[in-house]
């Protein structure tokens, strides 16, 4: 098969060349009048050819909350915007915590899933922490959050003793650990503080309270000193905070190995988009009101402080989430995102907030890194994974509730005008989907296990947190 007439993103720029794919793997770029005597042809003129996506922060939801998503329709809505590879969290029901458990999600996604998978295995149980990289957990995620549904208080660790002895037994496997940092103490004291000063208990208040900063940057702080000790390989995700932002850049500057993520809901919606939908999208709004944190964030991506963006899609049913007007405690919070996380970053590339380059490094590169997995994903080379996406980058894009494939049919961004998406989806050579219809087949993904790795030399790396290689055998 041959990709014609597109501008192709390599690692090292982009380059007018045709993509020649044998089997699952691209097999070189060649010049437009190099003759390859393909038999299939992908006409990719006027357009950009990039990376399949890889995405670190997928809910699928089961086993055991299917009525929100499963790993067919989570991979249906990957699919349709241009994600080829995700790893999915372990806040189910049951937890995923023991090797069974692991084991288990494993033969239903191999059933399901259409795209490339992997899986954060809960990193709650030191005693379960070695045998789960032994079958193939492709790394670890903690909460620091408790409460109610997705933040489960079984997966939930704030103790200092307790986190530093799962990052000592996490460090040992090679594989990265995922945390959702949060000082749960001071939320509750903030929780109660604007409650008695006559606030309601809505989904205003809940996003209010639930993104005060040093909420965020307390419990960065903490972490970066347990990593400090221990060496584990930090990955540190809702990263919004412009004090964990900026506590984040002195730790790498000081040759600090941790990686961190920012998912879009926090940087893109609105106060006003918070008051005329709702629920549905909590708890983003209020970090787009303050314009230092705002410009910290942007910073973040042009100094390599963010290594990632991630989806945090986040499926629940809009009736689940009504429960936020009068409750926003104990209801369900989260939006889906992956229909239209490409196009959402697109639109920033096309108001020139970052280049399509960092963008491809946020989004493909950079977390194929994480999981060990660069240059096989994240990137169009020769014997790359044949995963890419062709790209209009003119296309006027208008998200609605109906176009979406993720199994609660809505999106935060209906009626959002955005420049840039999707025409075609291609994973290990198979087409996926195409001018916004998913064809891919039921069950072609294939797990990501885990790949333990050892850390290398700065010189070359953008960020601390990504300089590490395989393990070799001898380790």
């Amino acid at each position: 098969m041959r990709v014609r007439g597109g501008l192709v993103y390599t690692p090292s720029g982009p380059i007018e060349a045709d993509v020649i794919v044998i089997g699952e793997k691209i097999s070189g770029l060649v010049s437009r009048a190099e003759r390859t005597g393909a038999r299939e042809e992908i006409d990719a003129t006027g357009k950009v050819v990039i990376p399949g996506l890889v995405d670190l922060h997928a809910h699928t939801r089961t086993p055991g909350y299917e009525q929100k998503e499963d790993f067919f329709t989570a991979s249906q809505a990957a699919a349709h915007g241009g994600i080829t590879s995700f790893v999915d969290m372990p806040n189910v029901e049951p937890p995923t915590d023991t090797v069974a458990l692991l084991e288990q999600k494993r033969k239903i996604a191999e059933r399901d899933s259409l795209v490339d998978w992997g899986h954060f295995a809960a990193g709650t149980k030191v005693e379960e922490i070695a045998g789960l990289a032994k079958a193939g957990a492709t790394g670890y995620k903690i909460f620091q959050v408790s409460g109610a549904y997705p933040h489960d208080p079984r997966l939930a660790m704030n103790d200092d003793d307790k986190l530093y002895a799962s990052f000592e037994a996490i460090a040992k496997t090679g594989l990265p650990c995922v945390v959702h940092p949060f000082n749960q103490a001071l939320f509750e004291l903030f929780s109660e503080r604007a409650f008695a000063a006559g606030k309601p208990h809505d989904h205003v208040t809940f996003a209010e309270v639930y993104t005060t900063d040093v909420i965020w940057r307390s419990a960065v702080e903490t972490l970066l000193e347990l990593q400090r000790e221990t060496g584990v390989r930090l990955h540190v995700v809702h990263t919004h905070s412009g004090g964990s932002l900026k506590i984040l850049k002195r730790a790498k500057a000081a040759g600090q190995r941790v990686t961190a993520a920012i998912d879009p809901k926090y940087y893109h919606l609105t106060m006003k988009d918070l008051h005329e939908q709702g629920p549905r999208i909590c708890p983003g709004g209020p970090v787009t009101e303050d314009p230092e944190r705002m410009r910290t964030i942007w910073e973040s991506f042009a100094d390599d402080t963010l290594d990632v963006i991630d989806a945090d899609h986040a499926p629940h049913t809009l009736e689940e989430l009504d429960k936020q007007r009068t409750d926003a405690w104990t209801a369900a919070m989260g939006n889906p995102q992956y229909d239209y996380l490409l196009s959402v970053v697109l639109t920033d590339v096309h108001h020139g907030k970052m280049s399509l380059e960092n963008a491809i490094r946020v989004l493909c590169e950079n977390p194929a890194r994480v999981i060990g997995r660069y240059p096989q994903k994240g990137a169009l080379l020769p014997d790359s994974d044949a995963d890419l996406v062709v790209v209009d980058l003119d296309r006027e894009v208008i998200p609605s509730d109906a176009a979406t494939y993720t199994k609660t049919h809505w999106t935060p961004y209906r009626g959002w005008r955005l420049r840039g998406g999707p025409v075609l989806t291609m994973l290990r050579g198979q087409v996926i989907a195409r001018d916004g219809k998913v064809v891919g087949q039921r069950g072609y993904g294939r797990y990501l296990a885990g790949v333990p790795q050892e850390p290398v030399p700065l010189e070359g790396f953008r960020s601390p947190g990504l300089a590490f290689r395989p393990r070799t055998a001898a380790r």
